[in-house]
């Protein structure tokens, strides 16, 4: 059922209706609203816990993506390459290319890392890139809290961080991202800041078919714009992206992330609730 959400005419209002939810979720909340000006510039609408470290779920397949087409940009054609899926890389979860006997591109497999959240894609694609190369392209983006340490649903005990050169303190998660560091990644795709504009074409085209629209975007009006990833895990809930509106010169970046809760599904509920309220504040 869609939430009755108040008329909010200030970013101060929106600020008090959104800090609700902390209390809410029973768990941690950060929010990160803003308009991008350039990749390190924003208009700041709401920030709250935006620079924490979250457990990333399947959002910290952003920076692959970025990595991706860091590499091949300028080559762009060679997407069009095969990348058989290795049988390691064939986990579950998230996706469908691990129950299929096709050949996919490399470029099938970014979208469907992306589209469908598709984990076997993303093994196979770190695979490909290097999780030093990922990190690397994070910390290119200003992505200071965003860490990848650990393939698709695999385990601790069957990763080798020792190998991988990738120090995971032993109080926090393999993989991390912070609700600002995805505000960045968005805001370098918004202003189109340092790959080519061919590039930035194709990597928007997953992002905006986002086949989970069951966060930020549940409520928005169909034709309505959103290029996003969600993430999930049983505890944890996180949506980020851009949303633009008509007649909107500039998209708005969001990041909304709910952490360490009894239970996703009711985590999604809010942030959908609080999509909510973001658009009918934009609007």
């Amino acid at each position: 059922m869609r939430p009755t959400t108040p008329t909010l005419e200030s970013r101060g209002e929106l600020a008090e209706y959104i800090e609700r939810y902390a209390d809410r979720i029973d768990g941690e909340l950060g929010v990160f609203l803003g308009f991008p000006y350039g990749p390190d510039e924003f208009d700041v609408v709401c920030s709250r816990n935006a620079s924490q470290a979250f457990r990333s779920a399947s959002v910290v397949k952003l920076p692959v993506l970025y990595a991706l087409y860091e590499r091949y940009d300028g080559r762009l054609d060679s997407l069009a390459e095969s990348c058989p899926l290795d049988p390691e890389n064939r986990v579950g979860g998230s996706g469908v290319l691990h129950l299929l006997d096709a050949t996919p591109t490399i470029e099938d497999l970014a979208r469907a890392m992306i589209a469908t959240s598709d984990n076997a894609a993303t093994n196979q694609l770190i695979d490909l890139l290097g999780m030093a190369a990922v990190n690397d392209s994070a910390a290119k983006l200003g992505m200071g809290n965003t860490r990848l340490a650990r393939k698709m649903m695999t385990t601790l005990e069957a990763t080798n961080f020792e190998a991988s050169g990738i120090h995971v303190p032993e109080d926090e998660p393999a993989n991390v991202t912070a609700p600002f560091d995805c505000a960045r990644f968005f805001a370098d795709i918004a202003c189109e800041a340092t790959l080519s504009a061919d590039a930035y074409e194709r990597m928007r085209i997953p992002l905006s078919a986002q086949k989970d629209t069951s966060m930020i975007p549940r409520y928005l009006p169909y034709e309505n714009d959103a290029a996003h990833k969600t993430g999930w895990l049983p505890t944890a809930a996180l949506d980020a992206g851009l949303l633009s509106v008509p007649d909107g010169d500039t998209p708005l970046a969001f990041a909304v992330f709910a952490d360490n809760v009894p239970h996703g599904a009711d985590a999604a509920d809010a942030i959908a609730e609080i999509g909510d309220a973001v658009f009918s504040w934009l609007r």
